[in-house]
């Protein structure tokens, strides 16, 4: 009798373990207008580390038992497969997260036959509205220059701006609707669902107005300042938060995944100073990175050698 008490103690302690080192997650597709996305079924998803790969059943659910893993600890996507589906954003292969046994990752995937179908006709409709455009502004200059209201060598100059403009929205087209036609119509909000749609249709002169309406020179300068002061209070906190670190370790570890956070803002907000030519102010933000980042890896990994290039190319 003790002997089965002790084997079913083990037993449930076993499946605890189990349940408390097991990474939740769903994978569905991407919604399109006027249809919202669905979940997937039958998609292998293989993590580093763990037994082997899973099936998301047929709700899009799946669980992966990760074995010596707790809330923080970094985990990372190996792979994920289903015969006719891509991922919308191919980034999050080797890309490290942290794992969590409360917080579901979310893995959205795209048709790729319906995705051939949306960037052809993307393509389509830019490629006739930039044409209709530039005929129109042709016809323009032309009968300015025949009224004489501009003169020949205004005419030239500004045709050569004409075609300089198209070729290089030409070159463009390819790109864009790659972008839009993976975009994830369920997570956007009313202003940028409007944008893409008109962006899907070709008006690009619609999306421009929209966004010139919504993002006006003054509120989108506005906004960057309060963002920036945002990322500065989040890296002031996080350097705080290294300073405590360098007395123990675990308290930085226990914050994971917002340490991960700071990163990337402080990544972007370096971009941001690169973009307005302050290196010096981008070099700070790499180096509040790379303290984290040495904090939570090794020399060795991907992220902490990606930044000291950063910096050395910056610094010589």
């Amino acid at each position: 009798m003790k002997k089965k008490i002790l084997l079913l103690t083990l037993c449930l302690c076993a499946t605890l373990i189990s349940t408390a080192q097991t990474q939740h997650g769903i994978v569905k597709t991407i919604g399109r207008p006027g249809k919202p996305g669905t979940t997937l079924s039958n998609v292998t998803i293989r993590m580093k580390g763990a037994y082997s790969a899973v099936l998301s059943d047929s709700k899009g659910h799946f669980s992966i038992v990760m074995p010596d893993k707790k809330d923080g600890k970094a985990i990372v996507i190996q792979s994920v497969y289903k015969k006719g589906y891509e991922l919308k954003d191919k980034s999050i292969i080797g890309r490290p997260q942290p794992f969590s046994t409360t917080n579901p990752i979310e893995i959205v995937m795209v048709n790729s036959a319906q995705l051939i179908a949306d960037k052809q006709r993307i393509e389509r409709n830019a490629y006739k509205t930039a044409e209709k455009n530039y005929k129109k502004k042709l016809d323009k200059l032309s009968k300015q220059v025949k009224e004489r209201e501009i003169t020949a060598e205004q005419y030239r100059k500004e045709l050569n701006e004409l075609q300089n403009k198209y070729e290089a929205y030409q070159s463009l087209i390819g790109d864009m609707a790659d972008r839009y036609a993976r975009t994830d119509y369920d997570n956007l909000d009313s202003v940028d669902y409007q944008i893409n749609i008109c962006i899907e249709n070709g008006e690009l002169e619609k999306a421009d107005s929209l966004i010139l309406t919504v993002f006006d020179p003054e509120t989108v300068l506005e906004r960057n300042r309060a963002a920036k002061e945002e990322i500065q209070q989040r890296i002031e906190f996080a350097q705080k938060v290294i300073e405590k670190a360098n007395r123990d370790k675990e308290a930085i570890l226990r914050d994971f995944g917002y340490a991960l956070r700071v990163v990337e803002l402080s990544n972007i907000l370096a971009d941001e100073y690169l973009a307005q030519g302050d290196k010096a102010k981008a070099i700070e933000c790499f180096e509040k990175s790379l303290e984290i980042l040495l904090i939570l890896y090794d020399d060795n990994n991907e992220q902490v050698q990606s930044i000291r290039n950063r910096l050395q190319s910056l610094k010589t």
